[in-house]
């Protein structure tokens, strides 16, 4: 599935302007702040806004499956209820040995027949991962699927996404202002802001170029400093603490300090996150 140059005006306002991007990738998250046009961009995906310049691009025979704001439930009905209300609604011919699989796979057998007004967040979240997931869908569009969730409905859920991508083989867009639920479950991510999309990013690579701080004793320090030349690398010197930008072979590293009779007193690792990325980007937007 693929948006090409997709723009979306609301009057005067423009929401998107000149989106492309492709869902081919596993799972891709999709971080901005509040009003850089995430849900209108997911709502497109979806069909459920159909007033647009440029292209959606999609196997008319690949479903796409969507849990968007908050689901709309009958919730003095049980969870059962609304699973087979909302198949009807999406096919006559659904399987229902899937269906039985996928809440297995939620772990809600306990609770699929109790009313959905009893439902903590976390449970209505996985409802609606069901409903969206009922039509074995090639495309799963996600907008803040952990929204209001304590810490540990959230690694829950976010498992869940993650197990299930997998096992079916789905391609998905995710959003979340939680940076780290991104992290921990996308392969990619990609951030916009006032409509327009960055270039997509393997969350892999962020971890490029970590910034590494080695302790030597004051008598080592200067002849680590002119290993890491020659080898290449930047550094910055305090004291007797060399930080080493670029750093992508630490164990190569290592060997040749140890080669030298050069042994590091301390070593801490700064990871490059999600969080770091966003607000890198935050920063080029408002320069």
């Amino acid at each position: 599935m693929e948006l090409i140059n997709v723009s979306k005006r609301y009057g005067k306002a423009v929401v998107l302007d000149d989106v492309n991007i492709k869902l081919d990738s596993g799972i891709t998250g999709l971080i901005g702040k509040n009003g850089a046009g995430k849900t209108t961009l997911m709502k497109i995906l979806c069909e459920i806004i159909p007033n647009f310049t440029g292209d959606l691009e999609r196997n008319p025979e690949s479903q796409v499956g969507y849990l968007i704001e908050d689901p709309k439930y009958y919730k003095s009905k049980s969870g059962m209820f609304n699973i087979k209300y909302f198949s009807r609604i999406y096919s006559r011919n659904v399987d229902q040995d899937h269906i039985q699989s996928l809440i297995r796979d939620m772990g809600m057998e306990s609770y699929i027949h109790k009313k959905v007004k009893t439902y903590s967040m976390g449970m209505k979240q996985k409802l609606g991962l069901v409903i969206a997931l009922i039509h074995k869908p090639k495309y799963l569009i996600l907008d803040e699927p952990t929204n209001g969730m304590d810490p540990d409905g959230s690694i829950d859920v976010l498992g869940i996404i993650k197990r299930l991508t997998e096992k079916y083989d789905i391609n998905v867009l995710i959003s979340s202002h939680k940076l780290e639920d991104i992290e921990s479950v996308s392969n990619d991510i990609v951030f916009i802001s006032d409509g327009r999309l960055g270039e997509k990013k393997a969350v892999n690579d962020l971890n490029v170029g970590a910034v590494y701080a080695f302790t030597f004793d004051s008598t080592d320090c200067e002849a680590a400093e002119a290993v890491f030349s020659s080898l290449g690398l930047d550094t910055v010197r305090n004291d007797d603490v060399l930080a080493v930008n670029g750093l992508n072979d630490f164990q190569m590293v290592m060997r040749v300090l140890s080669e030298k009779g050069i042994f590091p007193a301390d070593v801490e690792k700064s990871r490059h996150s999600v969080k770091d990325f966003y607000f890198e980007q935050m920063r080029g937007t408002s320069a």
